[in-house]
């Protein structure tokens, strides 16, 4: 952050929050200009330079094009609401026949209209406006920031080129050739035509919310889960089936539960020496055990390059049927891909991960029990999504949570286990007994675990800054994610008798099920000003998300086994 700049403060978030969701009320499109002037004055952690004119920010706009379709420089208004119905009352008819676009780093329906430059987004939660917001405020900062720049240093777009070839352009914009790869990937295969985009011309984005209604939001997920339940009828009555709800990814738990990559481990390292040789090197310092990442956990990252084969795809499915997994896709409301798991076929696949021990095969095998894993959902909508389940399943057995946060107190690799977690939408501190933290049955080698911690979750990625950190840290509260809070919040209702209240602590130690939330980390803003923008998590991030999904289901097994 430029020293030019005045300190942040927390205030300055909330009145931030105040603006766009105040401006957004209106019925008639908004200028995302108008928006900018309380983002920037939060001097947010992922926008560092936001408020310097003299420098683009480019980590904070790669974090925003990686977030964004690749159209959105072909956009002129952003439409945001929860269902088709919406839409159409307002005018706009057919919006799910529009093309359906999709971003690198964020799971949200969209649609595009290139007759009209518009795209439309579906919402599931006030957390997609906070995140939507934030990012198209980033993305018009820099892309502008990077157009005016371009033409002080550049009286034709020639000599930029010319420039590039020799890298004295990198001088001049202050950025590494990591950075600038980095942005080059976020443009797409058409990076030169963008590039010369934001050379000519600047963005002027505008944004509407037709609605944003809690009801509305109840509605979208009620269909979700109609889509589900109608979709699952024929296997299972899934209403009145015993339920352990997962929210973490669409590939550890079928990794683990399938051993499918460990029983393609020859095809898959004989395709890694040939199409990636650099990511095998990775795999003989695994056998010369110089690396001592898990051999098991390398064949499972290295794996989606192989199972991205058609012909391989169609064993998987095949085998996926066997095991009586289905796999549902996401549904025209809210991007959240299902996966049911029926507990007794665990003893039915041959190449389970070896790590998993199961004691009493024929209490496993008599299991009626389902594993419901979703794709973990971003931000509040966890909360409309846990609640509809909860309503519509007769016997939750355990609610666990795998996901990803940034750790003031540790590095990537790590492992944390919190007890407690600070809730920003209800200002909620939320007690509980974590069923991980007594006993977490692995050892993690690329990092610590760290069990007892205190974890926050935030309104969104943008919506931190230094002060709010400083604040969270004095209280020992260092890990921050989005997810945990408002599932808390669900979870809350069926130990009550009313509502999540707001500001209180809450006490759920007397959880009706099973309760685990782990956390992996995925950003260490207290380390580095690296962010997400900058990398990804990659086969550093690898270790900890397969023993945090072997942990629960071990944690599934282990329970099934006591009945």
């Amino acid at each position: 952050m430029s020293s030019l700049l005045p300190t942040s403060n927390i205030s300055s978030i909330e009145n931030h929050v105040r603006s766009y969701r105040s401006a957004l009320k209106s019925n008639l499109e908004v200028t995302v200009h108008s928006l900018s002037a309380s983002h920037l004055k939060m001097h947010s952690l992922l926008h560092p330079l936001g408020a310097n004119q003299r420098e683009v920010d480019f980590s904070a706009l790669v974090y925003s094009l990686d977030r964004l379709p690749k159209i959105i420089d072909e956009s002129e208004k952003i439409i945001l609401a929860q269902s088709p119905e919406i839409f159409e009352e307002a005018g706009y008819k057919n919006v799910a026949n529009w093309k359906r676009v999709e971003s690198k780093s964020r799971r949200r329906v969209a649609h595009f209209n290139s007759q009209k430059n518009i795209l439309a987004y579906f919402i599931a939660s006030v957390s997609d406006i906070d995140d939507i917001v934030n990012i198209l405020i980033t993305l018009q900062t820099e892309w502008n920031k990077f157009n005016q720049l371009f033409h002080k240093h550049y009286s034709l777009y020639s000599l930029f080129k010319s420039d590039l070839a020799s890298q004295k352009f990198f001088q001049k914009f202050k950025v590494t050739p990591k950075e600038w790869q980095n942005f080059i990937s976020s443009l797409g295969p058409n990076w030169d035509k963008k590039l010369k985009k934001i050379y000519k011309s600047q963005l002027n984005l505008k944004i509407q919310l037709l609605s944003a209604s809690w009801l509305n939001y109840t509605k979208s997920t009620q269909k979700w889960w109609k889509n589900i339940a109608t979709t699952v009828s024929p296997a299972f009555h899934i209403s009145h089936q015993e339920i352990y709800f997962v929210s973490s990814n669409n590939h550890s738990l079928l990794n683990a539960f399938t051993g499918f990559p460990l029983a393609h481990q020859f095809e898959i390292l004989s395709h890694l020496k040939i199409e990636h040789p650099s990511l095998y090197q990775t795999w003989t310092q695994i056998q010369s055990k110089e690396s001592l990442l898990n051999p098991n956990d390398f064949i499972y990252f290295a794996s989606k390059y192989f199972l991205s084969h058609p012909e391989v795809k169609e064993d998987y499915q095949a085998l996926q049927k066997k095991l009586g997994i289905l796999t549902i896709p996401n549904a025209n409301y809210l991007d959240l891909t299902v996966q049911i798991f029926p507990v007794k076929n665990l003893v039915k696949s041959a190449h389970i991960d070896p790590r998993l021990k199961i004691k009493n095969h024929l209490k496993i095998n008599q299991s009626d029990a389902l594993i419901f894993n979703i794709d973990y959902p971003l931000g509040f909508s966890a909360y409309h999504v846990l609640t509809e389940i909860m309503e519509n399943v007769k016997n939750i057995k355990g609610v666990y949570i795998l996901g990803k946060a940034a750790i003031l107190n540790g590095e990537i690799g790590d492992i944390q286990i919190p007890r407690l977690v600070f809730d920003e939408h209800t200002q909620n501190s939320y007690l509980f007994k974590n069923c991980f933290s007594d006993n977490f049955p692995y050892i993690n080698n690329q990092g610590s675990i760290l069990t007892n911690q205190k974890a926050v979750s935030v309104l969104g990625t943008f919506l931190e800054n230094k002060a709010l950190l400083n604040f969270y840290f004095k209280n020992n509260i260092t890990v921050i994610e989005m997810e945990s809070g408002p599932y808390l919040s669900a979870i809350t209702e069926s130990c009550y008798d009313q509502q999540a209240p707001k500001g209180t602590i809450v006490d759920l130690n007397n959880c009706p099920f099973d309760l685990g939330i782990i956390n992996y980390t995925s950003d260490t803003p207290y380390s580095s000003l690296q962010n997400l923008g900058d990398s990804n998590l990659g086969i550093n991030g690898i270790e900890p998300v397969t023993l945090g999904s072997l942990a629960i289901l071990q944690r599934i097994i282990n329970l099934e086994e006591q009945k």
